[in-house]
């Protein structure tokens, strides 16, 4: 059975059987398939079953109707075809009967090449937030840090000293 999955964003997909010859999509309550949307008009659009096939027919809708990205006026719904009413995303789809297939896609070859150069572009910019980290030598790091060195030996020395001499007898 033909079904019509629609996507409204702040509710769970919901999907309606196609079961009538005709079903009216739009805003006011006397549609088959009532949308309650202000991007849909009051009598948007209405899918007709004829020979067959689902035809879909915009009812000057304010806002469009469109099939797989495009706005149309008329169209034939086919398996997997995404249908907009305004701004409500939806999806047609036919239950196939068991045993029909369809056929597969048509395949390409297609012919796999190995980069040439693996450089850097010449217009590459990097857009990190993040500096690059400099690797060299900071004279000031490097005096700092022999500076505290120096200083933690002489102090050291200077305790060991301090307790020589309170070792030492008689004094």
């Amino acid at each position: 059975m033909p079904k019509l999955q629609i996507f409204l964003a702040e509710e769970s997909p919901s999907t309606h059987d196609l079961t009538d010859e005709k079903v009216t999509v739009g805003r006011l309550p006397d549609n088959t398939l009532q949308i309650s949307d202000e991007s849909i008009s009051s009598h948007h659009a209405e899918l007709v079953h004829e020979n067959g096939v689902y035809h879909l027919h915009d009812l000057g809708s304010t806002n469009g109707t469109f099939v797989n990205g495009e706005q149309v006026t008329d169209a034939i719904l086919k398996e997997g075809d995404q249908v907009r009413f305004g701004k409500v995303d939806s999806v047609f789809s036919e239950d196939m009967l068991p045993g029909a297939s369809q056929p597969l896609p048509e395949t390409k070859e297609i012919a796999a090449q190995a980069g040439a150069a693996s450089a850097r572009p010449v217009d590459f910019v990097n857009t990190s937030p993040f500096p690059k980290e400099v690797r060299g030598r900071d004279p000031v790091g490097i005096a700092a840090t022999v500076l505290a060195v120096l200083g933690g030996l002489g102090f050291a020395a200077a305790l060991y000293g301090v307790y020589l001499l309170m070792q030492a007898p008689g004094i």
